[in-house]
């Protein structure tokens, strides 16, 4: 039988695990999303490849609605340590719709910059829109793939120290990667509204 000290040992090493490999994750999406900032300031010099971006109003509020879905996947942390289980599902669930809502609004605002009068053969910088938004919902993709595992994995009412141990150490990695493409969203829509040659 496994005693208390044993398991609390276990769940550092399982946390230990799931944060090493989801750091290394965010080095490979760092790296990805870096190279993609540097080619818009490189960009943003040559004035014949420049010109102004109207950047989708939509585009807050996908940002809010990105932002909302972490604070529900941080709800469901605390849920899951204390430990309640539907508590816990009710808030991935509403993390995961958010997560859609969200993708479903950035490819709205891909049509609504198709449809402008500024588009990609008259203005190349609107390609930014189409190359940040794109490679972050690919990202989103992956998250949301994540948020699927632990609905499936919370959707009935499993106790027990193990099931709980792993749960945690897992929700703590992905909300750890959940978190991190909120931030580069961010960075990514800031630029997109302030830069200026």
């Amino acid at each position: 039988m496994t005693t208390a000290p044993e398991m609390v040992a276990r769940e550092r090493e399982l946390n230990s695990l799931y944060i090493v490999t989801v750091v290394v994750i965010l080095v490979i999406v760092t790296a990805t999303f870096g190279s993609l900032i540097f080619a818009f300031f490189w960009r943003s010099y040559n004035g014949y490849l420049w010109g102004h971006l109207q950047v989708p109003s939509l585009l807050w509020g996908t940002t809010a609605v990105l932002a909302a879905s972490s604070v529900f996947l941080e709800r469901a942390r605390v849920a899951m340590k204390v430990p309640d289980q539907a508590r816990f599902y009710q808030m991935v669930k509403w993390t995961t719709v958010l997560g859609v809502i969200f993708l479903i609004g950035q490819a709205t605002a891909w049509l609504q910059v198709t449809h402008s009068n500024l588009f990609l053969e008259k203005d190349k910088h609107s390609w930014f829109i189409f190359l940040f938004s794109g490679m972050h919902a690919i990202h989103i993709l992956a998250g949301l793939g994540g948020l699927t595992y632990l609905l499936h994995r919370a959707r009935e009412v499993v106790s027990g120290p193990r099931y709980q141990m792993t749960t945690r150490a897992y929700t703590n990695a992905l909300a750890i990667f959940w978190h991190y493409l909120g931030f580069v969203w961010l960075v990514l829509f800031v630029l997109l509204l302030t830069w200026k040659r």
